[in-house]
């Protein structure tokens, strides 16, 4: 074997490896533990090459956000300049007293946009009641799962809890 195997390759070699030491009774023949021994060295050093290539990848991840990042600052600061800009607009509209300007290239117009607020905490039972019957309102229940680990961590958790367990590498 050599490296040029894929690690597929190497788990087909353990296979074919059990089935010689299962068709010899389980003596572990001198061909056999040769075979073991290579294939194992050939598993360390594709588990090896597997990590590098997964830290190679890490580290184009953290260049990507860092670079998405930067990105995201630039553009930010793009759309305050914006919104700046057309502040100003207005606001030379507003002192001139001029609600519309029609320019060679635009047409300038200044408008009245509305903002709802519902203030929640000044609803009462009964009206929450009223607006979640008539679809105007939700009725959200959110569970604090950190709370529930720590309260069930050492007991047997109630039925409608689902505790999913996966595997999963550790490399040090």
């Amino acid at each position: 074997m050599s490296d040029s195997n894929t690690l597929n390759d190497i788990i087909k070699k353990f296979q074919e490896i059990e089935s010689m030491l299962l068709e010899s009774d389980g003596e572990i023949s001198e061909k056999i533990e040769e075979e073991l021994i290579e294939n194992e060295n050939n598993l360390s050093s594709k588990l090896d090459g597997y990590q590098k290539f997964s830290l190679y990848l890490n580290g184009q991840a953290e260049y990507l956000k860092s670079v998405e990042e930067q990105y995201s600052k630039r553009r930010k600061t793009i759309e305050n300049s914006i919104k700046r800009l057309r502040e100003r607009m207005l606001n030379a509209m507003l002192v001139t007293g001029n609600d519309k300007i029609k320019t060679a290239e635009h047409n300038y117009t200044v408008s009245e946009s509305e903002k709802w607020i519902v203030n929640t905490d000044d609803i009462n039972d009964k009206i929450k009641s009223d607006l979640i019957e008539e679809g105007l309102g939700e009725n959200i229940f959110k569970t604090n799962l950190s709370e529930i680990k720590n309260k069930y961590k050492n007991a047997k958790a109630p039925d409608w809890i689902n505790i999913e367990k996966n595997k999963f590498l550790r490399v040090k």
